[in-house]
């Protein structure tokens, strides 16, 4: 990987501009139920150029990538050029004919198929004849050597790292047709990623982009785009505000750019742990937690991370009791827990969850945000407890207003919402629920700056009006800016707890330190109990 001056990346391929764009797209406008989710955006991706896309939830970005796509049929006007060529039909039988490939987030892996299988899922089985397994598992194991995937092909890919799984979805789609004047599309691909494995991610990409493959990022993390991209492109409103060179912006200038004005800075006090105790867990295990003991507080909030295995991304889920937990006890208020919690019992109590996978754990995807909203906590009125559809959605619009989900439509499916909607939608259905402890994993994954800052403020307010806050987060920056403590897991154990204020490289160095500090102690054991 290039080294990194002033956040600009040192000896980045230069986008080849004597050559036609490898994508081009004109006057390009998305109506939806009247409703404009692109206006005549213009874009181009040059030759062998990294280019991030950029803008706030409901921008038009996923609307963008899914009329590339093929998903959507663009408005009448619109062309689509390709190395040249024009992209008559939207079909995504024609999008992956004209050489676009596609890494959404949802990588369209099949976790119970091995390697090797979903490799070839989309491509050409080696052989012509006859199927064979061994042949496929040669071919994968190939291509796998020069991705540097150390990983045995008939391994499930369900069991494989989320970065491993990254990179694999990124081999299948260059090697299923990419060549170097394909384009190559991903969506958010670090938004669940650590980053220590982010490296691996930037290392292929820079390695893919010097070998002529065109790159269009899209990125909610702006330290990114100065990292990987030579140019970025801002929508807002579904407009293109501009496309400008990465080296003439900074941070400040593409917060501005993105949501059309100054974002107030969040005030962060680092207050530590000064209020009555209301959750405590005593050598709770499961999972990868081999034994974890913490305290929340009223009134503050505390960050919980760790490197990829660590059990960080596991704990708060085995305290709610969506995973069940091998030992270990839990106090609420001073009163313990059921042994074997149930879901059902911990909202019952006031404890919320958000699961960071929110399509699949933390909402009904079918329902619309009115039902998902109002779900964990359903208000009868009158002496009978009437249930009234009229009173409910006018107490959902007002939490969609407040939490600024677009479009604020209470009737609207769930699904149909973007991935930061989405999770705003979900975290106001736990502020509605009055809890008095919040455990969210990744709450802003996905999350465009502003949204981010509209949920940290709520997570704020929360804990200043009593509620205990819990964070599990890959995303130093976010835990620096919002937490109170931070709690650093290594192997299954908190190895560390930070209060006050700390930088993010120094989070990050805690956590290696952590981590490595533990290994330590394995070996001198085993070197111990060896002789």
């Amino acid at each position: 990987m290039t080294s990194s001056i002033n956040g600009h990346r040192s000896g980045a391929p230069i986008a080849r501009r004597g050559k036609a764009p490898t994508l081009r797209v004109r006057n390009l406008s998305k109506l939806f139920a009247g409703q404009r989710a692109l206006d005549r955006v213009d874009l181009e991706v040059c030759a062998g150029e990294v280019h991030a896309l950029l803008g706030a939830n409901g921008s038009g970005k996923s609307t963008l990538i899914k009329v590339l796509a093929g998903y959507h049929q663009p408005e009448p006007g619109c062309t689509i050029e390709v190395n040249g060529h024009r992209l008559e039909t939207a079909s995504p039988r024609a999008s992956a004919a004209a050489g676009l490939r596609f890494i959404h987030q949802d990588l369209g892996l099949i976790g119970a198929l091995s390697i090797a299988e979903n490799l070839e899922l989309g491509g050409n089985y080696p052989g012509r004849l006859w199927l064979s397994d061994r042949a496929e598992r040669r071919a994968a194991g190939q291509t796998l050597a020069r991705y540097g995937l150390h990983a045995d092909p008939s391994t499930p890919v369900e069991s494989l790292r989320p970065t491993q799984q990254t990179l694999l979805a990124v081999a299948r789609a260059v090697e299923n047709g990419l060549e170097s004047g394909g384009l190559l599309v991903l969506d958010e691909p670090t938004a669940s990623l650590p980053s220590e494995e982010v490296r691996h991610l930037f290392s292929l990409l820079d390695s893919l982009s010097r070998r002529g493959v065109t790159i269009l990022y899209v990125t909610h993390r702006l330290t990114e785009v100065f990292e990987i991209a030579q140019r970025v492109t801002v929508l807002r409103d579904g407009r293109r505000i501009t496309t400008e060179p990465v080296a003439g912006l900074d941070h400040e200038r593409l917060v501005e750019l993105i949501l059309g004005g100054q974002l107030e800075a969040l005030s962060h006090a680092g207050r530590g742990n000064t209020g009555t105790s209301v959750l405590e867990v005593d050598g709770l295990a499961g999972g990868t937690v081999a034994s974890a003991t913490f305290a929340l507080a009223q009134g503050e909030i505390v960050g919980l991370t760790g490197l990829m295995g660590s059990g960080y991304e596991e704990l708060l889920g085995l305290v709610f009791g969506a995973r069940r937990p091998g030992k270990g006890r839990i106090r609420l208020g001073g009163s313990p827990l059921p042994r074997r919690l149930e879901p059902a019992q911990s909202v019952r109590r006031g404890i919320a969850y958000a699961p960071a996978d929110r399509r699949r754990y933390g909402a009904i995807v079918e329902w619309t945000l009115r039902e998902n909203l109002t779900l964990p906590k359903i208000s009868g009125h009158g002496p009978l407890r009437w249930l009234s559809d009229r009173r409910e959605a006018a107490e959902a619009q007002a939490w969609l207003d407040r939490l600024a989900v677009k479009p604020a439509n209470p009737e609207r499916p769930f699904e149909t919402l973007s991935g930061g909607n989405q999770q705003r939608l979900v975290f106001a259905r736990w502020l509605r629920s009055g809890a008095k402890v919040f455990l969210l994993d990744e709450p802003t994954f996905g999350v465009d700056a502003g949204a981010k800052h509209a949920i940290y403020n709520e997570l704020r307010a929360a804990a200043d009006a009593g509620a205990a806050v819990a964070i599990s987060s890959s995303d130093t920056e976010e835990l620096c800016e919002i937490a109170d403590r931070i709690l650093i897991m290594g192997d299954g154990y908190i190895r560390k707890e930070i209060s006050g204020a700390v930088a993010p490289d120094e989070l990050f160095a805690e956590t290696l330190r952590a981590s490595a500090t533990h290994a330590d102690l394995e070996g001198a054991r085993r070197d111990a109990a060896t002789g």
